[in-house]
């Protein structure tokens, strides 16, 4: 009898613990500058390695329950969502129609709250289409602003690493890199030719990584939070989300 008492005990401990877990949607908005001030602001090195931990959640792929607290509901973990669900799209349309700036990935995916040791970063890598070739000014009457706009005919790599924590308060890190595709190599006999172009040899030369690396402490949640930076910019926002069954016994409570 008392065994079963303390199985039952155990229980519902373990499930008090379970229904305690908070669990966040996460969704960000990453924009880029495209103005020349912008990007020639500062020096970027030449060479930028993200480093990823060793538990580190592919956006997109299944998490290993393994890297999660027992108590942890794995599907509600590090989960994508639809586009149906973002509710940062008419941001994102607005910022469309700007002539400086362009959103290059939006995302958003489910995660629990868990503390920095338990907290796992998210990483993602995709290709950037190129931008469109802006011709030189030939009419005065044309906005400086059209004129400030790059022109970078190359595909880039966006790479980033995100990672959201919780304590007292929501905490935000992200790392990113961008930077130009590496011109593919014609078929050739020679593995070097690319070497031997001095045309592409320059581009390479000139390629310089834009880097970003920041966090936010004390992210208030249903808040839109803006990461600043010369080149590229990030929304936040982290809205706490409930299971339809909480949902269901709150609305007949």
């Amino acid at each position: 009898m008392k065994t079963l008492i303390s199985a039952l005990f155990f229980l519902l401990i373990n499930t008090s613990f379970a229904d305690d877990m908070r669990y966040y949607d996460v969704e960000i908005v990453i924009i880029e500058n495209l103005s020349d001030e912008s990007r020639n602001s500062e020096s970027w090195p030449l060479q930028v390695n993200l480093v990823q931990a060793e538990k580190t959640v592919q956006l997109g792929q299944p998490v290993l329950k393994k890297w999660l607290p027992k108590d942890v509901d794995l599907k509600s973990s590090y989960k994508l969502l639809k586009a149906k669900t973002y509710r940062l799209t008419d941001k994102v349309e607005k910022i469309s129609e700007s002539k400086t700036q362009r959103v290059i990935f939006h995302t958003a995916w489910r995660q629990p709250g868990l503390d920095k040791k338990q907290a796992l970063p998210v990483y993602f890598k995709r290709e950037v289409p190129a931008l469109p070739v802006v011709e030189e000014l030939t009419n005065s009457n044309q906005s400086n602003e059209d004129a400030a706009i790059a022109t970078k005919p190359t595909p880039s790599i966006l790479e980033g690493i995100l990672r959201v924590t919780l304590a007292r308060f929501l905490h935000f890190e992200a790392e990113l890199t961008l930077k130009d595709k590496t011109p593919e190599i014609e078929n050739s006999n020679n593995p070097f030719s690319v070497l031997d172009n001095q045309s592409e040899l320059s581009k390479i030369d000139k390629q310089g990584v834009i880097h970003l690396k920041q966090k936010r402490r004390r992210i208030r949640s249903k808040e839109l939070h803006y990461l600043d930076h010369p080149a590229l910019g990030i929304l936040i926002l982290i809205t706490p989300y409930e299971k339809p069954e909480n949902l269901a016994v709150k609305s007949g409570s």
